[in-house]
Parts: C-alpha cells; sequence; structure tokens
C-alpha cells in the first residue's frame, strides 16, 4: 500500500471550483431556447397604470388578430389569453435565428383596485391591447365633509 502525501491547499477551493460549474450550467440553461409552441411566463409584457376613474392595462401583442384574443374579468382579476400563430416562410427559407414565440399564452394580473367589471371596455391598435377598466365606486375615494363639534 503506498501512501500518497496531502498537499496543504484551502479547503475552500473544491467548493469553489464546483461553485463556478453550477454558475456556468445555470447560465447555459437560461439562455437555451425556449421549447416551441410554449411563451414565457411573462407574456404579454403590461404597463398598468391608473387614475382617479380608471386603472388601465396596456400589453403588447403585435402580429396578433383580435379574434385570436380573449380578455375576462373575475372579481380583481384580469385574464388576458390568446394565441400567436406561427406563419412559416413562402420562400421555404431556412431559419438562421427565430427569437418570437409562438403558440398559446394566458396571463392573469391582479388588480390594484376593484373595477366595475360591466364597464370594461378594451381596444387594439397597432400590436397593443388597452384595457380601461372603470373603478368601482367603493374604490373611488370620497370626501369626507368634517363637522364642527
Amino acid at each position: 500500500m503506498n501512501l500518497i502525501k496531502w498537499e496543504k491547499s484551502d479547503p475552500l477551493d473544491s467548493l469553489t471550483h464546483i461553485q463556478r460549474e453550477m454558475s456556468d450550467l445555470f447560465d447555459f440553461l437560461s439562455s437555451a431556447p425556449q421549447m416551441e409552441g410554449y411563451v414565457n411566463v411573462e407574456y404579454p409584457p403590461i404597463i398598468v397604470s391608473m387614475n382617479e376613474e380608471n386603472v388601465f392595462v396596456r400589453a403588447e401583442l403585435p402580429g396578433i388578430k383580435v379574434s385570436d384574443l380573449d380578455v375576462q374579468v373575475v372579481n380583481d382579476i384580469l385574464t388576458m389569453k390568446g394565441e400567436r400563430k406561427f406563419t412559416p416562410d413562402p420562400a421555404k427559407a431556412t431559419y438562421l435565428r427565430r427569437e418570437r414565440d409562438y403558440g398559446t399564452f394566458a396571463r392573469s394580473i391582479v388588480l390594484p383596485e376593484k373595477v366595475d367589471a360591466e364597464k370594461v371596455t378594451a381596444s387594439y391598435k397597432n400590436g397593443v391591447l388597452t384595457v380601461k377598466l372603470p373603478k368601482a365606486p367603493e374604490s373611488k375615494p370620497r370626501q369626507v365633509v368634517i363637522k364642527k363639534s
């Protein structure tokens, strides 16, 4: 039996090496392309704003037909569903890069205020869906008159 001399070294060196390898692995996985037919969880990108009367939600949905969109309001949750259909290149070209996702999507957001679901309107122009959600009367600020005692 042969003995091997152990050199003095920092015991954390091997842990640092493992950490570096794991970091490289996660970097690789995060840059890998998504599976076709699945859309990023944060799709569509949205902007939510409000004033005293309404809550506004704007969603970027370029290239989607209005007939492929569904907007619903249930309680204080707005849900946008739709499908971005893949249209192949008519010239039968070979794709060098395809960064645009295709397939069905659904995104729900909790609204910052209670809204009157009966008065919600939506419009779609230049690839941007705008949903106007009037605040419910109980959500609007109400001036309280202070009486002198």
